[in-house]
């Protein structure tokens, strides 16, 4: 699945042809059709599917190595790094993970990031938020009620909530992980716009109950439901995962 970043400008443009080459070699060590240490396909080996000039392939191995996924040692070649060097919260790695189609633990992990996260900025927020902040998080849920489920303007007014709320708690180091759980909301969004529109229409009210909460300056009440809201989109997006889920669900973040 490719996933369309709405969060932010993407630091590789997939029409260019060093950010394609960068991702089909990084969805290859993901998928562990690469493994660590192996070393990494050449400019000839990527040109049965794709036109690859050695300026493109150096430009990606550039970026690779930046993010953790590869590493380059005299006299030993360009190789895949072990997973516990990649930066698994850069907005590109985890695109490609999804790209590469996440396995069930990979998403728990992220959710269970969003759990820790998350009920904690909506406290800070619900304690700390100024007029102006309110009118951010307000605005983008009116975005969300008033346009068509999972349309453009719906996936970008519900990313603009979150990080919202993470905006609200004024603290600069939380903040560092909103990007992070942007992503991961919005590979959910888009998993789910398949046959979702019920659940998203659902999920609303979840979205409404933690402004509320905020709007009341209650750090407790806001971190409560912001935990129920993350929880609800774990348990649907585990379901969107399997045919038919969209019947036995009813809520989504």
């Amino acid at each position: 699945m490719r996933v369309r970043d709405y969060s932010r400008p993407t630091t590789l443009n997939p029409d260019r042809l060093f950010g394609q080459v960068a991702q089909k070699l990084a969805v290859a060590i993901i998928t562990g059709a690469v493994k660590a240490g192996q070393l990494l396909p050449n400019e000839d080996d990527l040109r049965s599917d794709i036109s690859v000039s050695r300026t493109a392939y150096r430009e990606a191995v550039k970026v690779l190595t930046a993010k953790g996924l590869v590493e380059a040692r005299p006299k030993s070649g360009t190789r895949a790094a072990p997973r516990d060097s990649w930066n698994l919260l850069d907005t590109d790695v985890l695109s490609w993970h999804f790209e590469a189609d996440p396995n069930e633990k990979f998403i728990r992990d992220l959710f269970e990031l969003r759990r820790f996260a998350e009920p904690a900025a909506a406290r800070l927020a619900a304690q700390r938020r100024t007029p102006a902040d309110i009118a951010r998080i307000e605005a983008a849920y009116r975005g969300m009620s008033a346009n068509p489920p999972y349309a453009d303007a719906t996936i970008r007014a519900d990313l603009a909530f979150h990080e919202a709320v993470f905006a609200a708690s004024h603290n600069a180091t939380l903040m560092c992980l909103a990007s992070a759980v942007a992503a991961t909301v919005q590979w959910s969004l888009l998993l789910k716009s398949v046959d979702g529109s019920d659940v998203y229409i659902a999920s609303l009210v979840d979205h409404e109950r933690v402004l509320d909460a905020i709007i009341q300056r209650d750090g407790d009440l806001a971190s409560a439901r912001m935990t129920t809201l993350v929880i609800d989109s774990l348990n649907t997006t585990l379901a969107f995962l399997t045919p038919g889920a969209s019947a036995r669900i009813h809520k989504s973040a």
